[in-house]
Protein backbone atom coordinates (compact mmCIF):
# COMPACT_ATOMS: atom_id res chain seq x y z
CA UNK A 1 0.00 0.00 0.00
CA UNK A 2 1.06 3.52 -0.11
CA UNK A 3 2.06 3.88 3.53
CA UNK A 4 3.85 2.16 6.36
CA UNK A 5 0.37 1.26 7.61
CA UNK A 6 0.59 -1.55 5.09
CA UNK A 7 4.07 -2.75 5.99
CA UNK A 8 3.19 -6.29 6.91
CA UNK A 9 0.42 -6.61 4.38
CA UNK A 10 2.88 -5.82 1.60
CA UNK A 11 5.84 -7.69 2.98
CA UNK A 12 4.20 -10.84 4.23
CA UNK A 13 0.67 -11.27 2.99
CA UNK A 14 1.23 -10.32 -0.64
CA UNK A 15 4.79 -11.45 -1.10
CA UNK A 16 4.37 -14.88 0.46
CA UNK A 17 1.20 -15.47 -1.48
CA UNK A 18 -1.51 -15.95 1.11
CA UNK A 19 0.10 -18.67 3.25
CA UNK A 20 -0.95 -18.13 6.91
CA UNK A 21 1.62 -16.14 8.84
CA UNK A 22 2.00 -16.44 12.63
CA UNK A 23 -0.36 -14.01 14.34
CA UNK A 24 2.36 -12.75 16.65
CA UNK A 25 4.34 -11.48 13.65
CA UNK A 26 1.23 -9.79 12.24
CA UNK A 27 0.46 -8.11 15.55
CA UNK A 28 4.02 -6.92 16.03
CA UNK A 29 4.55 -5.65 12.52
CA UNK A 30 1.16 -3.96 12.22
CA UNK A 31 1.92 -1.78 15.23
CA UNK A 32 5.66 -1.31 14.83
CA UNK A 33 5.75 1.65 12.40
CA UNK A 34 3.17 3.59 14.44
CA UNK A 35 5.07 3.06 17.67
CA UNK A 36 8.30 4.27 16.07
CA UNK A 37 6.59 7.37 14.70
CA UNK A 38 4.91 8.08 18.02
CA UNK A 39 8.12 7.75 20.01
CA UNK A 40 10.35 9.60 17.57
CA UNK A 41 7.95 12.54 17.26
CA UNK A 42 6.08 12.74 20.59
CA UNK A 43 5.18 16.42 20.19
CA UNK A 44 4.74 16.53 16.47
CA UNK A 45 1.39 17.98 15.46
CA UNK A 46 0.27 18.84 11.98
CA UNK A 47 -2.55 20.96 10.71
CA UNK A 48 -4.92 18.54 8.97
CA UNK A 49 -4.26 18.53 5.24
CA UNK A 50 -7.96 18.72 4.41
CA UNK A 51 -8.20 22.09 6.16
CA UNK A 52 -5.37 23.47 4.10
CA UNK A 53 -6.84 22.04 0.89
CA UNK A 54 -10.31 23.39 1.71
CA UNK A 55 -8.93 26.84 2.42
CA UNK A 56 -7.04 26.92 -0.88
CA UNK A 57 -10.03 25.62 -2.81
CA UNK A 58 -12.36 28.15 -1.17
CA UNK A 59 -9.98 31.00 -1.95
CA UNK A 60 -9.66 29.85 -5.55
CA UNK A 61 -13.43 29.71 -5.99
CA UNK A 62 -13.81 33.23 -4.59
CA UNK A 63 -11.14 34.64 -6.89
CA UNK A 64 -12.53 32.83 -9.93
CA UNK A 65 -16.08 34.09 -9.37
CA UNK A 66 -15.12 37.64 -8.48
CA UNK A 67 -12.83 38.20 -11.45
CA UNK A 68 -14.41 35.98 -14.08
CA UNK A 69 -11.00 34.38 -14.58
CA UNK A 70 -10.40 31.45 -16.91
CA UNK A 71 -11.08 28.09 -15.18
CA UNK A 72 -8.28 25.68 -16.04
CA UNK A 73 -8.92 21.95 -16.62
CA UNK A 74 -6.92 21.21 -13.47
CA UNK A 75 -9.13 23.46 -11.37
CA UNK A 76 -12.22 21.99 -13.00
CA UNK A 77 -11.02 18.57 -11.88
CA UNK A 78 -11.11 19.75 -8.26
CA UNK A 79 -14.80 20.46 -8.66
CA UNK A 80 -15.72 17.42 -10.73
CA UNK A 81 -13.64 14.49 -9.48
CA UNK A 82 -13.87 12.50 -6.27
CA UNK A 83 -10.24 11.44 -6.75
CA UNK A 84 -8.66 14.85 -6.07
CA UNK A 85 -9.22 14.45 -2.33
CA UNK A 86 -5.96 14.98 -0.39
CA UNK A 87 -6.33 11.73 1.57
CA UNK A 88 -5.80 9.80 -1.68
CA UNK A 89 -2.25 9.35 -2.95
CA UNK A 90 -0.61 11.73 -5.39
CA UNK A 91 -0.72 9.23 -8.24
CA UNK A 92 -4.51 9.11 -8.13
CA UNK A 93 -4.85 12.85 -7.67
CA UNK A 94 -2.56 13.69 -10.58
CA UNK A 95 -4.23 11.21 -12.93
CA UNK A 96 -7.66 12.60 -12.03
CA UNK A 97 -6.48 16.18 -12.66
CA UNK A 98 -5.19 15.07 -16.06
CA UNK A 99 -8.61 13.73 -16.99
CA UNK A 100 -8.17 9.96 -16.70
CA UNK A 101 -11.33 9.41 -14.62
CA UNK A 102 -14.76 8.66 -16.09
CA UNK A 103 -18.18 9.68 -14.79
CA UNK A 104 -20.94 7.09 -14.68
CA UNK A 105 -24.42 6.74 -13.26
CA UNK A 106 -24.49 2.92 -13.39
CA UNK A 107 -26.91 1.74 -10.73
CA UNK A 108 -29.01 -1.21 -9.61
CA UNK A 109 -32.01 -1.15 -7.25
CA UNK A 110 -33.63 -3.93 -5.23
CA UNK A 111 -35.89 -3.84 -2.16
CA UNK A 112 -35.76 -0.05 -2.20
CA UNK A 113 -31.95 0.20 -1.92
CA UNK A 114 -29.89 1.53 -4.82
CA UNK A 115 -26.18 0.80 -5.34
CA UNK A 116 -24.78 3.53 -7.59
CA UNK A 117 -21.29 4.00 -9.11
CA UNK A 118 -20.38 7.66 -9.58
CA UNK A 119 -16.82 7.75 -10.97
CA UNK A 120 -14.18 5.30 -12.21
CA UNK A 121 -10.46 5.54 -12.98
CA UNK A 122 -8.14 2.77 -14.17
CA UNK A 123 -4.79 1.98 -15.72
CA UNK A 124 -2.83 -1.28 -16.04
CA UNK A 125 -1.89 -1.22 -12.35
CA UNK A 126 -5.08 -0.43 -10.48
CA UNK A 127 -8.73 0.54 -10.69
CA UNK A 128 -10.68 2.74 -8.29
CA UNK A 129 -14.37 3.67 -8.25
CA UNK A 130 -16.64 5.77 -6.07
CA UNK A 131 -20.05 4.43 -5.08
CA UNK A 132 -23.03 5.37 -2.93
CA UNK A 133 -26.03 3.63 -1.36
CA UNK A 134 -29.51 5.19 -1.36
CA UNK A 135 -32.74 4.17 0.35
CA UNK A 136 -36.16 4.22 -1.32
CA UNK A 137 -36.53 7.92 -0.53
CA UNK A 138 -33.28 8.78 -2.28
CA UNK A 139 -31.49 9.46 1.00
CA UNK A 140 -27.83 8.49 1.06
CA UNK A 141 -26.95 5.84 3.66
CA UNK A 142 -23.64 4.69 5.12
CA UNK A 143 -21.73 3.03 2.24
CA UNK A 144 -19.54 1.01 4.61
CA UNK A 145 -22.44 -1.16 5.85
CA UNK A 146 -21.24 -3.57 3.15
CA UNK A 147 -18.13 -4.26 5.22
CA UNK A 148 -16.92 -5.54 8.56
CA UNK A 149 -14.53 -2.93 9.98
CA UNK A 150 -11.47 -3.64 12.13
CA UNK A 151 -8.75 -1.38 13.49
CA UNK A 152 -5.35 -2.88 12.61
CA UNK A 153 -3.35 0.07 13.84
CA UNK A 154 -3.78 3.68 14.98
CA UNK A 155 -4.03 4.84 11.36
CA UNK A 156 -5.32 1.75 9.60
CA UNK A 157 -8.92 0.61 9.36
CA UNK A 158 -9.41 -2.64 7.47
CA UNK A 159 -12.64 -3.43 5.62
CA UNK A 160 -13.78 -6.98 4.92
CA UNK A 161 -16.70 -7.94 2.69
CA UNK A 162 -19.80 -9.38 4.37
CA UNK A 163 -22.42 -11.96 3.39
CA UNK A 164 -20.48 -13.50 0.47
CA UNK A 165 -20.86 -10.22 -1.46
CA UNK A 166 -18.38 -9.95 -4.34
CA UNK A 167 -16.51 -7.16 -6.11
CA UNK A 168 -13.99 -7.99 -8.84
CA UNK A 169 -12.57 -6.82 -12.17
CA UNK A 170 -12.31 -8.73 -15.47
CA UNK A 171 -10.96 -8.05 -18.95
CA UNK A 172 -12.95 -8.31 -22.19
CA UNK A 173 -12.29 -12.08 -22.25
CA UNK A 174 -13.93 -12.57 -18.87
CA UNK A 175 -10.61 -13.30 -17.15
CA UNK A 176 -10.34 -11.96 -13.62
CA UNK A 177 -7.61 -9.29 -13.52
CA UNK A 178 -8.07 -8.04 -9.95
CA UNK A 179 -5.69 -9.65 -7.48
CA UNK A 180 -7.28 -11.63 -4.68
CA UNK A 181 -6.08 -11.73 -1.08
CA UNK A 182 -7.09 -13.87 1.87
CA UNK A 183 -7.25 -12.38 5.36
CA UNK A 184 -7.96 -13.67 8.83
CA UNK A 185 -9.97 -11.15 10.82
CA UNK A 186 -9.58 -10.54 14.54
CA UNK A 187 -12.67 -12.70 15.06
CA UNK A 188 -11.00 -15.60 13.25
CA UNK A 189 -13.11 -15.34 10.08
CA UNK A 190 -11.26 -16.09 6.82
CA UNK A 191 -12.12 -13.57 4.11
CA UNK A 192 -11.06 -13.73 0.47
CA UNK A 193 -11.60 -10.56 -1.54
CA UNK A 194 -10.30 -8.58 -4.52
CA UNK A 195 -10.73 -5.20 -2.87
CA UNK A 196 -7.36 -3.79 -1.91
CA UNK A 197 -8.48 -0.67 -0.03
CA UNK A 198 -11.66 1.12 1.01
CA UNK A 199 -11.74 4.92 1.37
CA UNK A 200 -14.96 6.23 2.97
CA UNK A 201 -15.71 9.94 2.53
CA UNK A 202 -19.01 11.28 3.77
CA UNK A 203 -21.92 9.52 2.09
CA UNK A 204 -19.59 7.94 -0.48
CA UNK A 205 -16.77 5.40 -0.50
CA UNK A 206 -14.02 4.44 -2.94
CA UNK A 207 -13.01 0.84 -3.63
CA UNK A 208 -9.51 0.27 -5.02
CA UNK A 209 -8.27 -2.88 -6.75
CA UNK A 210 -4.74 -3.88 -7.71
CA UNK A 211 -4.55 -5.60 -11.12
CA UNK A 212 -2.56 -8.61 -12.26
CA UNK A 213 -0.45 -9.01 -15.40
CA UNK A 214 -3.47 -9.87 -17.60
CA UNK A 215 -4.55 -6.24 -17.32
CA UNK A 216 -1.43 -5.26 -19.29
CA UNK A 217 -2.93 -6.65 -22.50
CA UNK A 218 -6.57 -5.77 -21.81
CA UNK A 219 -8.54 -3.75 -24.35
CA UNK A 220 -11.31 -3.04 -21.85
CA UNK A 221 -12.01 -3.67 -18.17
CA UNK A 222 -15.29 -4.55 -16.48
CA UNK A 223 -16.33 -3.92 -12.88
CA UNK A 224 -18.45 -6.73 -11.46
CA UNK A 225 -20.76 -6.14 -8.49
CA UNK A 226 -22.64 -9.13 -7.04
CA UNK A 227 -24.36 -8.35 -3.74
CA UNK A 228 -26.90 -10.50 -1.91
CA UNK A 229 -27.26 -8.46 1.26
CA UNK A 230 -26.95 -4.77 2.13
CA UNK A 231 -27.16 -4.15 5.85
CA UNK A 232 -30.05 -6.32 7.05
CA UNK A 233 -31.81 -6.35 3.66
CA UNK A 234 -31.54 -9.45 1.47
CA UNK A 235 -31.78 -9.06 -2.29
CA UNK A 236 -29.89 -9.14 -5.58
CA UNK A 237 -27.76 -6.22 -6.72
CA UNK A 238 -25.75 -7.15 -9.81
CA UNK A 239 -23.86 -4.82 -12.13
CA UNK A 240 -21.31 -5.19 -14.92
CA UNK A 241 -19.83 -1.82 -15.82
CA UNK A 242 -17.43 -1.40 -18.80
CA UNK A 243 -14.39 0.79 -18.20
CA UNK A 244 -12.59 2.37 -21.15
CA UNK A 245 -8.80 2.31 -20.68
CA UNK A 246 -7.75 3.56 -24.13
CA UNK A 247 -6.50 6.91 -22.80
CA UNK A 248 -4.42 5.41 -19.97
CA UNK A 249 -3.01 2.69 -22.26
CA UNK A 250 -1.96 5.35 -24.76
CA UNK A 251 0.31 7.10 -22.23
CA UNK A 252 1.60 3.97 -20.47
CA UNK A 253 5.27 3.50 -21.39
CA UNK A 254 7.32 0.32 -20.88
CA UNK A 255 11.11 0.73 -20.76
CA UNK A 256 12.96 -2.62 -21.22
CA UNK A 257 15.93 -3.19 -18.88
CA UNK A 258 16.98 -6.86 -19.05
CA UNK A 259 19.84 -6.84 -16.50
CA UNK A 260 20.62 -9.97 -14.41
CA UNK A 261 22.50 -10.69 -11.17
CA UNK A 262 23.12 -13.91 -9.22
CA UNK A 263 23.38 -13.82 -5.42
CA UNK A 264 25.86 -15.88 -3.40
CA UNK A 265 22.99 -18.29 -2.63
CA UNK A 266 22.38 -18.88 -6.33
CA UNK A 267 19.24 -16.77 -6.71
CA UNK A 268 19.13 -15.21 -10.18
CA UNK A 269 17.41 -11.81 -10.28
CA UNK A 270 16.50 -10.04 -13.50
CA UNK A 271 15.28 -6.46 -13.72
CA UNK A 272 12.98 -6.78 -16.72
CA UNK A 273 11.04 -3.53 -17.20
CA UNK A 274 10.37 -0.06 -15.86
CA UNK A 275 6.73 0.90 -16.52
CA UNK A 276 5.25 4.40 -16.30
CA UNK A 277 1.44 4.50 -16.09
CA UNK A 278 -0.88 7.39 -15.13
CA UNK A 279 -1.20 6.48 -11.43
CA UNK A 280 1.95 4.45 -10.67
CA UNK A 281 5.49 3.62 -11.74
CA UNK A 282 6.34 -0.09 -11.64
CA UNK A 283 9.49 -2.20 -11.62
CA UNK A 284 9.16 -5.74 -12.96
CA UNK A 285 11.57 -8.40 -11.72
CA UNK A 286 11.96 -12.12 -12.26
CA UNK A 287 13.68 -14.47 -9.82
CA UNK A 288 14.76 -18.08 -10.31
CA UNK A 289 17.30 -20.45 -8.79
CA UNK A 290 20.36 -21.62 -10.65
CA UNK A 291 21.13 -25.36 -10.60
CA UNK A 292 23.85 -24.65 -8.05
CA UNK A 293 21.39 -22.63 -6.02
CA UNK A 294 18.85 -25.46 -6.03
CA UNK A 295 21.47 -27.83 -4.67
CA UNK A 296 22.47 -25.33 -2.01
CA UNK A 297 18.84 -24.99 -0.87
CA UNK A 298 18.82 -28.67 0.12
CA UNK A 299 21.20 -27.83 2.96
CA UNK A 300 18.83 -25.14 4.32
CA UNK A 301 15.75 -26.88 5.74
CA UNK A 302 15.04 -23.72 7.76
CA UNK A 303 14.03 -21.97 4.52
CA UNK A 304 11.06 -24.27 3.95
CA UNK A 305 7.54 -24.60 5.31
CA UNK A 306 6.54 -27.93 3.78
CA UNK A 307 7.32 -27.44 0.10
CA UNK A 308 6.89 -23.66 0.26
CA UNK A 309 9.60 -21.02 0.56
CA UNK A 310 8.84 -17.35 1.18
CA UNK A 311 11.29 -14.64 0.17
CA UNK A 312 11.45 -11.41 -1.78
CA UNK A 313 14.20 -9.22 -3.25
CA UNK A 314 14.54 -5.78 -1.66
CA UNK A 315 15.87 -2.68 -3.37
CA UNK A 316 15.93 1.11 -3.53
CA UNK A 317 15.42 3.36 -6.54
CA UNK A 318 17.66 6.43 -6.34
CA UNK A 319 17.75 9.52 -8.54
CA UNK A 320 20.77 11.16 -10.16
CA UNK A 321 21.51 13.00 -6.89
CA UNK A 322 21.54 9.80 -4.85
CA UNK A 323 18.17 10.49 -3.20
CA UNK A 324 15.88 7.53 -2.55
CA UNK A 325 12.69 8.00 -4.59
CA UNK A 326 11.27 4.52 -3.96
CA UNK A 327 12.07 1.66 -1.58
CA UNK A 328 10.88 -1.81 -0.65
CA UNK A 329 12.72 -1.91 2.66
CA UNK A 330 10.86 -1.53 5.99
CA UNK A 331 12.47 1.82 6.78
CA UNK A 332 10.66 4.06 9.21
CA UNK A 333 13.08 6.91 8.45
CA UNK A 334 11.98 7.23 4.81
CA UNK A 335 8.78 9.10 3.83
CA UNK A 336 5.89 6.69 3.62
CA UNK A 337 5.01 7.98 0.13
CA UNK A 338 8.18 6.25 -1.15
CA UNK A 339 7.09 2.77 -0.06
CA UNK A 340 5.52 0.33 -2.50
CA UNK A 341 1.82 0.90 -3.16
CA UNK A 342 1.35 -2.66 -4.47
CA UNK A 343 3.47 -5.80 -4.68
CA UNK A 344 2.21 -8.35 -7.19
CA UNK A 345 3.72 -11.82 -7.23
CA UNK A 346 3.15 -14.63 -9.73
CA UNK A 347 4.77 -18.04 -9.56
CA UNK A 348 5.25 -19.62 -12.97
CA UNK A 349 4.63 -23.37 -13.33
CA UNK A 350 7.82 -25.40 -13.16
CA UNK A 351 8.62 -29.10 -13.25
CA UNK A 352 10.98 -28.63 -10.32
CA UNK A 353 10.60 -26.66 -7.12
CA UNK A 354 11.19 -23.84 -6.46
CA UNK A 355 9.32 -22.02 -9.21
CA UNK A 356 10.30 -19.04 -11.27
CA UNK A 357 8.66 -15.95 -9.74
CA UNK A 358 7.65 -12.72 -11.42
CA UNK A 359 7.32 -9.60 -9.27
CA UNK A 360 5.81 -6.20 -9.93
CA UNK A 361 6.56 -3.48 -7.39
CA UNK A 362 4.46 -0.36 -7.95
CA UNK A 363 5.23 3.06 -6.51
CA UNK A 364 3.81 6.55 -6.73
CA UNK A 365 4.86 8.03 -10.09
CA UNK A 366 8.29 9.51 -10.50
CA UNK A 367 9.22 11.63 -13.45
CA UNK A 368 9.40 9.80 -16.77
CA UNK A 369 12.10 12.31 -17.79
CA UNK A 370 14.44 11.55 -14.89
CA UNK A 371 17.23 8.98 -14.77
CA UNK A 372 17.26 6.50 -11.91
CA UNK A 373 19.32 3.66 -10.53
CA UNK A 374 18.05 0.35 -9.19
CA UNK A 375 20.12 -0.51 -6.09
CA UNK A 376 19.78 -4.10 -4.92
CA UNK A 377 19.84 -4.29 -1.10
CA UNK A 378 19.37 -8.00 -0.43
CA UNK A 379 16.88 -10.80 0.20
CA UNK A 380 14.16 -10.81 2.87
CA UNK A 381 13.14 -14.32 3.88
CA UNK A 382 10.86 -16.11 6.32
CA UNK A 383 12.81 -18.84 8.09
CA UNK A 384 11.63 -21.65 10.37
CA UNK A 385 14.41 -22.48 12.84
CA UNK A 386 12.30 -24.65 15.19
CA UNK A 387 14.88 -23.81 17.87
CA UNK A 388 13.99 -24.50 21.53
CA UNK A 389 15.22 -23.65 25.01
CA UNK A 390 13.95 -25.23 28.24
CA UNK A 391 14.03 -23.29 31.51
CA UNK A 392 12.47 -23.36 34.96
CA UNK A 393 10.37 -20.65 36.57
CA UNK A 394 12.98 -20.42 39.33
CA UNK A 395 15.74 -19.92 36.79
CA UNK A 396 13.79 -17.10 35.14
CA UNK A 397 13.48 -15.32 38.49
CA UNK A 398 17.28 -15.22 38.69
CA UNK A 399 18.11 -14.03 35.18
CA UNK A 400 16.53 -13.56 31.71
CA UNK A 401 16.66 -16.36 29.15
CA UNK A 402 17.40 -15.74 25.47
CA UNK A 403 17.15 -17.41 22.07
CA UNK A 404 19.46 -16.22 19.29
CA UNK A 405 18.98 -16.70 15.57
CA UNK A 406 20.97 -15.04 12.76
CA UNK A 407 21.37 -11.72 14.55
CA UNK A 408 17.83 -11.77 15.96
CA UNK A 409 17.41 -12.23 19.71
CA UNK A 410 14.32 -13.09 21.74
CA UNK A 411 14.69 -12.52 25.51
CA UNK A 412 12.17 -13.29 28.25
CA UNK A 413 12.68 -11.24 31.41
CA UNK A 414 9.74 -12.25 33.56
CA UNK A 415 6.62 -14.41 33.73
CA UNK A 416 3.80 -13.43 36.07
CA UNK A 417 0.09 -14.06 36.53
CA UNK A 418 -2.56 -11.40 36.00
CA UNK A 419 -6.31 -11.14 35.41
CA UNK A 420 -7.26 -10.01 31.91
CA UNK A 421 -10.20 -7.90 30.72
CA UNK A 422 -12.41 -11.01 30.61
CA UNK A 423 -11.58 -11.60 34.28
CA UNK A 424 -9.59 -14.74 33.44
CA UNK A 425 -6.20 -15.68 34.81
CA UNK A 426 -3.45 -15.35 32.22
CA UNK A 427 0.31 -15.36 32.14
CA UNK A 428 2.16 -12.19 31.16
CA UNK A 429 5.56 -12.53 29.53
CA UNK A 430 7.90 -9.55 29.59
CA UNK A 431 9.60 -9.97 26.22
CA UNK A 432 12.44 -8.07 24.58
CA UNK A 433 13.38 -8.66 20.95
CA UNK A 434 16.21 -7.43 18.80
CA UNK A 435 14.81 -8.14 15.36
CA UNK A 436 14.75 -7.12 11.71
CA UNK A 437 10.97 -7.37 11.44
CA UNK A 438 9.38 -10.11 13.52
CA UNK A 439 9.85 -13.31 15.55
CA UNK A 440 7.16 -15.88 16.33
CA UNK A 441 7.46 -18.30 19.24
CA UNK A 442 5.57 -21.05 21.02
CA UNK A 443 5.42 -21.81 24.75
CA UNK A 444 4.72 -25.19 26.37
CA UNK A 445 5.02 -26.56 29.90
CA UNK A 446 6.33 -29.81 31.42
CA UNK A 447 3.03 -31.58 30.64
CA UNK A 448 3.48 -30.64 26.94
CA UNK A 449 0.53 -28.24 27.06
CA UNK A 450 0.99 -25.63 24.34
CA UNK A 451 -0.23 -22.20 25.40
CA UNK A 452 -1.98 -19.71 23.13
CA UNK A 453 -0.15 -16.43 22.74
CA UNK A 454 -2.91 -13.82 22.62
CA UNK A 455 -1.56 -10.91 20.63
CA UNK A 456 -4.96 -9.22 20.41
CA UNK A 457 -4.97 -8.43 24.11
CA UNK A 458 -1.22 -8.02 24.49
CA UNK A 459 0.23 -4.61 25.17
CA UNK A 460 1.61 -2.56 22.31
CA UNK A 461 5.36 -2.86 21.80
CA UNK A 462 7.70 -0.11 22.94
CA UNK A 463 10.59 0.79 20.67
CA UNK A 464 13.82 1.04 22.63
CA UNK A 465 16.07 1.77 19.66
CA UNK A 466 16.50 1.31 15.92
CA UNK A 467 19.81 0.59 14.20
CA UNK A 468 19.54 2.27 10.79
CA UNK A 469 22.63 0.56 9.39
CA UNK A 470 21.58 -2.96 10.38
CA UNK A 471 17.86 -2.17 10.13
CA UNK A 472 17.25 -3.88 13.48
CA UNK A 473 14.60 -2.90 16.01
CA UNK A 474 15.00 -3.36 19.74
CA UNK A 475 11.50 -3.73 21.21
CA UNK A 476 9.90 -4.44 24.57
CA UNK A 477 6.42 -5.95 24.80
CA UNK A 478 4.12 -7.70 27.26
CA UNK A 479 2.63 -10.86 25.82
CA UNK A 480 -0.53 -12.47 27.17
CA UNK A 481 -0.48 -16.27 27.60
CA UNK A 482 -3.98 -17.75 27.65
CA UNK A 483 -5.01 -20.61 29.91
CA UNK A 484 -2.25 -20.16 32.48
CA UNK A 485 -3.77 -20.14 35.99
CA UNK A 486 -0.52 -21.00 37.72
CA UNK A 487 3.18 -20.65 36.91
CA UNK A 488 4.48 -23.98 35.51
CA UNK A 489 7.61 -25.47 37.04
CA UNK A 490 9.23 -26.05 33.67
CA UNK A 491 8.73 -24.24 30.36
CA UNK A 492 10.07 -24.61 26.85
CA UNK A 493 10.12 -21.74 24.40
CA UNK A 494 10.39 -22.61 20.70
CA UNK A 495 11.28 -20.16 17.98
CA UNK A 496 8.88 -21.04 15.13
CA UNK A 497 9.58 -18.39 12.50
CA UNK A 498 11.76 -15.34 11.99
CA UNK A 499 11.86 -12.76 9.20
CA UNK A 500 15.53 -12.30 8.32
CA UNK A 501 17.35 -10.01 5.93
CA UNK A 502 20.40 -11.14 3.94
CA UNK A 503 22.04 -7.90 2.74
CA UNK A 504 23.87 -7.43 -0.53
CA UNK A 505 25.16 -4.10 -1.91
CA UNK A 506 26.96 -5.30 -5.05
CA UNK A 507 24.48 -4.63 -7.84
CA UNK A 508 23.36 -1.34 -9.37
CA UNK A 509 21.34 -1.03 -12.59
CA UNK A 510 20.80 2.20 -14.54
CA UNK A 511 17.15 2.82 -15.43
CA UNK A 512 16.91 4.97 -18.55
CA UNK A 513 14.33 7.71 -18.89
CA UNK A 514 11.17 6.66 -20.71
CA UNK A 515 11.73 9.23 -23.45
CA UNK A 516 15.17 7.87 -24.42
Amino acid sequence: MSSHDDLIKQKIESSINHIPVPESIFAFAKELPFQVEKQQNPRLTRKPRWRKWLAVAAASIFIGISTGAYISPTFAAYIKSFFIRPELDEGLQTAAKEGFSQKTEAAVTDHGITFRIKEVMADTNRLIFTYSLENKNGKLIDPTILFEKEQWGPKQTMYFVKHANEFYITNEKGEVVSTNRTYQTNTGRMVSQSIDQVFPHGHYADLMFSLNDKAREAKQLFIHIDLNQIGTVNGQWKLEIPVNIDKSMLVTKTVPIGQTYVTDDGLQITVKNLIHSPTLTSIELETSWTEEGKERLKSHPEYWLGDQMFYQPLFDIVDSNGNIVATTLPRWDIEESKSAVFVYKKELPSSRQPNVVRWRYSFLPFSSKGTYTFVFRGIERMEYPDQSLAFSAEELKKHPISLHYKGNTLTIHQLRLETNKENKSVGILDVETNTYLGMDFQLRDETQQVYTINQKNSWLPTIISYDEKKMMYKIKSNVEVEGMDKIPKQLTITLKSVIVFDPSENWHVSLPASNE
